[in-house]
C-alpha cells in the first residue's frame, strides 16, 4: 500500500485590529470563494453553574432576523 504525499495548503494569517483573526489560502485554481467563519468561544468558556447559552445561542443564531429569513443561512 502507498501512502499519499500530505497536501501543501499555503496559510496567511493576520489580526485585525478589533482582535479579529483572519486566516486566507488561496487557490487560483478555479474561479470561486469560499468563506468560513468560527467563533472562538463556546460551551468550554461557561462557567458551572451557568451552562447551555452556546448551545441555545446555536440554535437562535439559525431562527432568522429581521434581515435574513429562517433557513437562510445555508443558502
Amino acid at each position: 500500500m502507498t501512502t499519499a504525499a500530505p497536501l501543501e495548503y499555503p496559510l496567511h494569517e493576520h489580526t485585525l485590529g478589533n482582535g479579529l483573526r483572519v486566516v486566507i489560502s488561496p487557490d487560483h485554481a478555479v474561479p470561486f470563494v469560499a468563506v468560513n467563519l468560527w467563533y472562538d468561544v463556546g460551551s468550554r468558556d461557561e462557567q458551572p453553574g451557568r451552562t447551555g447559552l452556546a448551545h441555545l445561542f446555536e440554535h437562535v443564531m439559525f431562527q432568522g432576523s429581521e434581515n435574513v429569513a429562517s433557513g437562510e443561512h445555508f443558502n
